[in-house]
């Protein structure tokens, strides 16, 4: 029988990406999601302020868990356990993640030699021009100096329909009649490996990769095309397009293993599912009083009780003015 816990999640969105984003826990527990006396509370930060990204300081009495794949770097003043993508350690408080989606079960397509030669260029799916880094449009400009991009997404649109951002399935299956897909973070930043990289290897599209500097840490460096290798992007579009041009050279490129531990995709998957599910039982399986890892006394103790308060009963732009205040380090003489 599973254990209950009572939690409450911040920042997620619906129930169903809650479900998705926090697979394992569901998996491992009952868990009961319950707004108003949660024991636990899991928060991100998608969306931000505008989407209640603050809203877990009304929690601050609770056992606090920071969980995200974006470029953040967990706040341990404000949570007691972090899940992330960061490149950092902090004993029994912090693992290091894969993208949520590693977690999906989703078998690899055949590797079949007609099929991954006889199919489309390249693929470039996006939305986002604003937050990016600048990088990411001068990529597709150079290489589309090469050959035409097929771009799905709402930037650069050159195919009338716009892939639904929602539903990896279809993406997936659209990236996989592809010989190579764009994966261009939004940022280049230590640890930030995401699921841009992700999906084209699930599609069997060779991923024309930029973003995190040590990705080869995450990721075998022998199955994708690493255009931080490269002095320039140009050189780096030098090789996409040996590689287009050289079907051998192409098809050894596909067929080394992504992963790099275990002896197959699935094998690889349990390895990661088990790492995530022990750090959950650590976190959940301990008694209640002694899960807490922030300050319960003492400056931080003090500043986190204020802020409860000050949470729970003033506006957003009252408390937002007082985040401010604090961070100026004027407020109640504290910081």
């Amino acid at each position: 029988m599973k254990k209950t816990i009572r939690c409450y999640f911040v920042c997620f969105g619906t129930e169903e990406s809650i479900r998705r984003r926090c697979k394992v826990l569901f998996d491992e527990y009952d868990v009961v999601i319950d707004e108003k006396k949660p024991d636990y509370v899991i928060y991100s930060t998608a969306g931000g302020y505008a989407a209640g990204g603050i809203d877990h300081i009304r929690y601050n009495h609770c056992i606090k868990i920071f969980l995200s794949d974006e470029n953040d770097i967990p706040n341990f003043n404000d949570c007691d356990y972090a899940m992330s993508l960061a490149p950092i350690t902090l004993g029994d408080r912090f693992l290091r993640i894969y993208t949520y989606d590693i977690f999906q079960r989703s078998p690899l397509p055949p590797f079949d030699r007609d099929t991954l030669l006889n199919r489309r260029f390249c693929n470039f799916v996006y939305s986002n021009n604003q937050a990016a880094d600048p990088t990411r449009e001068h990529i597709y400009q150079v290489l589309s100096k090469y050959k035409k991009i097929d771009s799905a997404g709402s930037l650069f649109n050159n195919m009338g329909n716009v892939l639904p951002r929602r539903g990896w399935k279809a993406k997936i299956d659209f990236l996989s009649r592809y010989k190579f897909t764009l994966a261009i973070e939004n940022s280049s930043h230590p640890g930030y490996t995401t699921e841009k990289i992700f999906h084209p290897f699930l599609a069997h599209s060779l991923p024309i990769y930029w973003g995190n500097p040590n990705v080869s840490l995450d990721w075998n460096p022998n199955s994708f095309v690493n255009l931080m290798n490269y002095s320039s992007i140009e050189e780096g579009i030098e090789e996409v397009i040996r590689l287009d041009q050289d079907d051998e050279a192409y098809l050894e490129k596909m067929s080394a293993s992504f992963w790099k531990s275990g002896d197959s995709f699935e094998d690889f998957q349990k390895i990661e599912t088990k790492r995530v599910s022990d750090f959950f039982h650590h976190i959940f399986d301990q008694p209640l009083s002694q899960a807490r890892r922030r300050p319960v006394y003492g400056h931080r103790g003090v500043v986190a009780k204020i802020e409860e308060r000050i949470a729970r009963n003033t506006s957003l732009k009252e408390h937002l003015k007082y985040r401010v205040l604090r961070k100026l380090g004027v407020f109640f003489g504290l910081d």
